[in-house]
C-alpha cells in the first residue's frame, strides 16, 4: 500500500481488478474511462508477452510464485512451458475466485493454486522463482524489501514503473490516475528509481538487479536476477 492514503487496498482492488483486467487485456470494459484507458494500454499487453518470452528459458522444472496474480492470466501459459508448479497470490478475493473458476479444468490444473494474501503476510518462498507484473507500483518500500527477502533463496523477476522526470507517457499516466480515482481516493501507483530498487535489494541482502528495458514498455522495466537482461 502507498504511504499516503487511508483506502483499504482489498476493497479498492475488489472493486477495480476485474474491470481493469478486462479493459487492458481485450474483454469488454465496464466503464467509458476504462475502455479509453484500455485502448491505450498496448504497453501493458507488450509487457505481458515480453514477460513470457524472458521467463520461458528459466521455467522447466521450477516452482513459480506470482504475487499480485489477479485472475491468473499467465498461469496456464507458464505451466505449459515446463514449470513444475504455480502458486498465485492476490489481495482480491474476487480475482482469486475468477482464477480458480477459469482454470479449474485446464490441463495441469492440479499443479496450480490460487490464494488470497497480502504481500506482508507471506513467509519465505524457498527456491521458487518469485515474480510480479505491476504489483510494485502499489507497494510501500518496506513491502518491496519484504518481497525480496521472502524470495532470497530463489530467483526473482518483477515489473517496475521507473521514475522518469521528463516522460510524456508518465505525465499522461499520472493524469489518468488523478482524474479516474487518485484525487478521490488518495490511492495511486508509485514510480521507482533503480537507486531505490537496488537499495531495497541490499537491505534484503541481495546484489543489484539486472534491468530489462524496451521502448514499447514506455516507462516500464523488468528487474531480475535471471541471466538475460538488457543494459541499464
Amino acid at each position: 500500500m502507498t504511504e499516503r492514503t487511508n483506502v483499504d487496498p482489498k476493497s479498492f482492488w475488489n472493486a477495480k481488478i476485474l474491470g481493469w483486467e478486462d479493459s487492458r487485456y481485450g474483454a469488454a470494459a465496464p466503464t467509458l474511462v476504462e475502455r479509453v484507458a484500455g485502448g491505450v494500454s498496448t504497453s501493458l499487453r507488450f509487457r505481458l508477452e515480453a514477460a513470457v518470452t524472458l521467463l520461458a528459458p528459466h521455467l522447466p522444472g521450477r516452482r513459480l510464485v506470482e504475487l499480485g496474480c489477479g485472475s491468473g492470466l499467465l498461469a496456464e501459459r507458464l505451466m505449459t512451458l515446463g514449470a513444475a508448479s504455480y502458486q498465485g497470490f492476490d489481495i482480491s478475493d474476487r480475482a482469486i475466485a475468477r482464477a480458480r473458476q477459469r482454470l479449474a479444468a485446464v490441463p495441469l490444473a492440479d499443479r496450480m493454486a490460487f490464494d488470497v494474501a497480502a504481500v506482508g503476510d507471506l513467509g519465505p518462498q524457498g527456491d521458487a522463482l518469485v515474480f510480479s507484473l505491476g504489483l510494485f507500483d502499489w507497494l510501500s518500500s518496506a513491502d518491496i524489501a519484504h518481497v525480496f527477502s521472502i524470495g532470497r533463496h530463489g530467483r526473482y523477476f518483477h515489473a517496475v514503473a521507473e521514475l522518469r522526470r521528463r516522460s510524456i507517457e508518465q505525465l499522461i499516466h499520472r493524469a489518468y490516475v488523478h482524474f479516474s480515482y487518485g484525487r478521490r481516493t488518495g490511492y495511486a501507483p508509485r514510480y521507482h528509481s533503480m537507486a531505490e530498487i537496488d537499495g531495497l535489494l541490499e537491505q534484503a541482502g541481495r546484489p543489484p538487479a539486472q534491468v530489462y528495458r524496451h521502448a514499447r514498455m514506455r516507462f516500464g522495466i523488468f528487474v531480475t536476477d535471471l541471466d538475460r537482461a538488457a543494459s541499464r
